[in-house]
């Protein structure tokens, strides 16, 4: 039961403005590592 409350307030956490700005700025910086990451591969093979 404890954990069911810990989820649902992180969810409703992710939810509110900071939580869904910091969300989407952590995919951002996931796919631009990935972005620098492939060219780098291809300008150093």
């Amino acid at each position: 039961m404890v954990e069911e409350i810990a989820v649902l307030g992180f969810s409703r956490h992710l939810r509110s403005r900071i939580g869904t700005r910091l969300f989407t700025w952590f995919f951002v910086l996931v796919f631009a590592l990935i972005l620098v990451q492939l060219v780098a591969s291809l300008l150093h093979p």
